[in-house]
């Protein structure tokens, strides 16, 4: 043991219960063993009578201590926790109220006491305060040696002196850009979810909610836990795009189109806020779509347009319902927090425009559609 890591120790109070002679005399060999290898133990079986009296000795000798050993048995956390009789094992009721509130003053930061057991079975009765510190098994010489090297405030292993760092070789970071971008649109999984329906819902002090309702909840489900993966509950760079397309659509009815793609823009700047370089790149991206026709008097997608200004962002969120819409099912705990959202005309929308698909998704109401592009940037 290096003389270097031992520290100057104070009075150990040792706190135990008197189980049985047998038990009694174990403490006492313990007590006596660290005192042999310099830990002034004190322990009551080295007292007459204090003059102030038992209570007022713990109190003080507790109070005093450097470190208190509680020895840990089934009888100790009975008498501790008040499960035997009023008349029986008033010294250990009485340390162990002063114990919990010095831990209780301490605000929980446990220093001082420390956990023993006689045997390893015993370590079941460790009050619980005790409990996150580590507990000291004397059955065995090693276990002994380890509580003395606690008191001393040595640690088990030396620790060897800090080497200094090794020059990394230099790597070129080569990640493509079509590898780097991941389709916001898994197709098995959006075929099995089954897009049935768009639902909007609002409330006074918080974003509205933006519901996609699908048939399927277990899929659906998986959809958002992709896209949370990926974008997290915030889409702080607002790489997944959700537009609403309003105005006539040749081929349907009135109504309008929720949108659902990729914003190339800001997956290109997420791109290059890693420290990347972005080159020429082609690529295709699945998209989806889905087309609403509701009465001409509703007032849903208006109400959600006035919270969403208002509060300046919206809640994308999974939602389940039956064929026909109904029954409705919404689960926030899924949700993305966004904050642009493209409201558009049909009018308004140019050819090779993203949205422009949804001007020639005609009466078949093609749920899936492609979009691609290509990038032609110069290499910085």
């Amino acid at each position: 043991m290096s003389d270097a890591k031992i520290t100057e120790v104070g009075e150990v109070f040792v706190s135990y219960s008197w189980d049985s002679e047998e038990h009694i005399k174990a403490v006492l060999a313990l007590s006596n063993r660290l005192r042999a290898d310099g830990i002034d133990c004190v322990l009551d079986q080295y007292e007459v009578s204090p003059p102030e009296g038992w209570p007022r000795w713990m109190d003080r000798k507790i109070a005093g201590a450097s470190l208190v050993l509680v020895v840990c048995t089934e009888t100790y956390l009975n008498r501790v926790m008040g499960r035997e009789s009023p008349d029986k094992g008033l010294g250990v009721k009485w340390e162990g109220n002063l114990i919990y509130q010095h831990l209780y003053n301490q605000g929980a930061d446990n220093q001082k006491f420390v956990p023993v057991v006689m045997r390893n079975a015993d370590r079941n009765f460790i009050p619980v305060p005790l409990q996150g510190a580590s507990f000291f098994n004397i059955e065995t010489d090693e276990g002994y040696k380890r509580l003395h090297r606690r008191l001393l405030g040595a640690p088990q292993a030396e620790k060897p002196p800090l080497g200094e760092h090794k020059a990394m070789p230099k790597k070129e970071v080569k990640t493509d850009f079509v590898t780097f971008i991941e389709n916001p649109i898994d197709i098995p999984l959006w075929e099995k979810a089954e897009w049935r329906a768009t639902a909007f819902r609002g409330w006074e002090n918080s974003p509205p909610a933006l519901g996609i309702a699908f048939l399927n909840p277990k899929p659906a489900e998986e959809i958002f836990k992709q896209w949370l993966q990926r974008y997290g509950s915030r889409d702080e760079f607002e790489e997944l795009r959700i537009s609403i397309i309003e105005g006539d659509i040749v081929g349907e009815d009135p109504g309008y189109t929720v949108h659902i793609a990729i914003e190339l823009e800001n997956v290109i700047k997420r791109y290059e806020k890693a420290g990347l370089r972005l080159g020429d790149a082609s690529f295709f991206t699945a998209t989806r779509m889905n087309r609403m026709t509701p009465a001409s008097d509703s007032p849903y997608l208006a109400r959600f347009k006035e919270s969403y200004t208002k509060h300046g962002e919206y809640l994308l969120v999974p939602a389940t319902c039956k064929p026909d819409g109904s029954n409705l099912q919404v689960a926030p705990h899924l949700a993305i927090r966004k904050g642009v959202l493209h409201f558009r005309n049909a009018k308004d929308i140019p050819e090779n425009d993203i949205d422009s698909i949804v001007l020639h998704m005609g009466a078949q109401h093609r749920p899936l559609t492609e979009y691609g592009k290509s990038l032609k940037r110069k290499r910085r």
